[in-house]
């Protein structure tokens, strides 16, 4: 398993997945905004697959994600060849507007897929359009949160992280006394019953002097 995270943090989402306020179709996306020019993370690791300009989106990074072979799009993005958030896509002779990246990279987890700009006819201020789908193109498949799948990836990889351990019930030694000590005590008992034995008189007297036998 693969560990996720948001493109920028959770809180700067500016317009959720099926949100209609000031729109004529339910949004397809999720909506991040940063600071201007602020560098867009991969979301998890995976390889660059397309990197285009589209006339409603402006500049988009396609990657596919290593974990469940689905495509994230991140979209309306800033222009490093010409300096600008706004690019029209024109006057790039075949290149694109990445500066470091291209079609074939690999990128890990929060390496920088692109900048956020203000690219297309369908972006309304500087932020950053992502999306989540199984075909590559963002324009033409069907999305789905990626909000709450990050969300889901986040917590189920928490749970793969956990290492529960069984405990066992705590269990009374009984003492026992060493083969060494028994045997040094048992030692030293008939020690002391031969001395008291070799002390007792008993009860005779020698037939030459008369003194009595010990």
């Amino acid at each position: 398993m693969k560990e996720w995270r948001h493109p920028l943090v959770k809180s700067s989402i500016t317009s959720r997945y099926g949100a209609t306020a000031r729109r004529k179709t339910p949004h397809r996306g999720t909506d991040y905004a940063g600071k201007k020019k602020i560098l867009i993370r991969a979301v998890t690791a995976g390889t660059i697959e397309k990197i285009f300009y589209s006339k409603c989106l402006g500049w988009v990074c396609v990657q596919k994600t290593d974990d469940d072979g689905l495509y994230v799009g991140y979209s309306h993005l800033y222009c490093n060849k010409h300096d600008t958030t706004e690019c029209d896509g024109k006057d790039h002779e075949g290149d694109t507007c990445m500066k470091n990246l291209k079609v074939g990279d690999k990128v890990k987890i929060g390496q920088p897929v692109g900048r956020q700009g203000n690219s297309g006819d369908c972006s309304r201020g500087d932020h950053v359009h992502v999306t989540v789908h199984k075909s590559p193109d963002p324009r033409y498949a069907k999305t789905f949160d990626i909000e709450k799948f990050i969300d889901q990836k986040i917590n189920a990889f928490a749970k793969s992280k956990v290492v529960k351990e069984p405990q066992k019930p705590k269990e009374d030694k009984p003492k026992v006394s060493t083969p060494e000590k028994v045997e040094n005590r048992s030692k030293g008992l008939w020690e002391l019953m031969s001395a008291m034995w070799a002390k007792k008189p008993t009860g005779k007297t020698c037939e030459c002097c008369g003194q009595a036998i010990k």
